[in-house]
């Protein structure tokens, strides 16, 4: 089920225009979290159309539904551990802000586990919890992606110096 359709399926429950309406609303938001979180277009088209199918929406949305559909598109992105394919990232990149591309180049457990802490803030046991580690283990992840993420700068910025000497 392609994207588009399904943001026009109806949700189940009595408030679907309500629903349908916080989630057209957000949906940039929702695709590039859940493709941050999976590093593949495809896989994270898929996980929105699981979202839409799978959620109880049989109550009013409130001042949190973004954040229950942020959980949702977290919960689903991490249990899919789909393969990340060249052609999903590269078509990824070219939808994701400028400053946010780099974390595709992080390994899945450092980028997931950052997304999840950083651009979500979620704290240390809920993301733990999410995981299935230790609190520790998560320090640990968010570190790894911290050196990975500063390399990358790096090494931009070394290939950008050296295109402007040459």
């Amino acid at each position: 089920m392609a994207l588009s359709e399904a943001t026009m399926s109806p949700f189940s429950g009595g408030y679907e225009k309500a629903w349908t309406d916080v989630f057209r609303t957000n949906l940039p938001e929702l695709f590039q979290l859940a493709l941050l979180l999976t590093a593949e277009s495809h896989e994270a088209e898929a996980i929105l159309s699981t979202v839409i199918r799978t959620l109880d929406f049989s109550k009013q949305p409130d001042e949190d539904a973004l954040a229950v559909l942020q959980t949702a598109v977290a919960q689903q992105s991490i249990g899919s551990g789909g393969a990340v394919s060249w052609v999903g990232t590269v078509e990824g990149r070219s939808i994701l802000q400028t400053g946010l591309r780099s974390v595709l180049q992080l390994e899945r457990l450092p980028r997931v586990c950052f997304v999840l802490r950083m651009l979500l803030g979620y704290g240390l046991s809920t993301c733990a919890g999410m995981l299935g580690i230790d609190q520790d283990g998560v320090k640990v992840l968010i570190r790894v992606a911290f050196l990975q993420l500063h390399h990358a700068a790096l090494s931009t910025s070394l290939r950008l110096k050296k295109g402007l000497e040459a």
